[in-house]
């Protein structure tokens, strides 16, 4: 909704004025001026300065671009709504959305996203990586666990602003965890992305989104386990993302 790199360049407090436009976009579609600096606890001369910074001629303006916003919104919603329909209801956990938005903030503030996984979960990470950087995003895709991106760095150069989202359906692949671990005492965020609730890996990262769907593994090495989840996961966050930028 508001330009990037006016977002990237902005003050805490005009930071937090954006955030909350763009998480009460329903309210402030039909806001006065005061009624936002009273809801933002700033003064009405701040909500000025804020909307000429965003590039805006007048509150009017900017008000009209909300509602835009509002109505693309929900456009969008009622297409994913439909999608949803398509998964069972006992697919995600209750607080499933609630960890798509964390997960969000921490995405549109992040530097460089690292996508990893093995087999088919290195699929969904290739998957994930393109759809950030379609957005325009810095992501990657890991699917070698010899990749020696994590090799050790000159202290200072891992940045607490990269995300990495670790894709397992188990949680329990050996070299997978191993990366995960490597990753704990550094400031990368770390997300990860199983078919179980309890499992190794999501007892690693900062963030653990599960799904429930049945776990076929054939044998050792081939597994033919749903990753329709997976998909539905990876598009509502890229469509979060989207919503926000535009």
């Amino acid at each position: 909704m508001f330009e990037m790199d006016k977002l990237k360049t902005a003050t805490e407090l005009d930071s937090e004025i954006a955030k909350y436009i763009m998480t009460n976009i329903e309210k402030v579609a039909f806001m006065r001026v005061r009624e936002l600096a009273d809801a933002t606890h700033v003064s009405p001369a701040t909500i000025v300065r804020f909307t000429q910074k965003m590039g805006f001629s007048s509150f009017p303006e900017l008000r009209v671009m909300v509602k835009q916003e509002l109505a693309k919104r929900k456009e969008i919603h009622g297409e994913s709504q439909g999608q949803q329909e398509l998964l069972s209801l006992d697919v995600f956990p209750v607080d499933f959305s609630e960890k798509v938005d964390r997960l969000v903030e921490r995405l549109l503030k992040a530097d460089f996203i690292h996508c990893i996984g093995l087999g088919a979960s290195g699929i969904m990470a290739e998957y994930a990586a393109r759809q950030f950087s379609t957005l325009g995003y810095r992501s990657f895709a890991s699917t070698s666990t010899y990749f020696p991106y994590l090799a050790p760095k000159k202290e200072g150069e891992l940045d607490s602003k990269e995300v990495c989202l670790i894709f397992s359906v188990s949680g329990e692949t050996i070299e997978i965890v191993h990366i995960a671990k490597l990753l704990e005492t550094s400031p990368i965020y770390t997300v990860s992305i199983t078919n179980r609730e309890q499992n190794t890996l999501s007892k690693t990262t900062d963030l653990d989104i599960y799904y429930r769907t049945s776990y076929d593994r054939v044998y050792y090495n081939a597994d033919l386990s749903s990753q329709l989840p997976v998909v539905y996961f990876i598009e509502k966050v890229v469509k979060k993302l989207y919503m926000f930028e535009n």
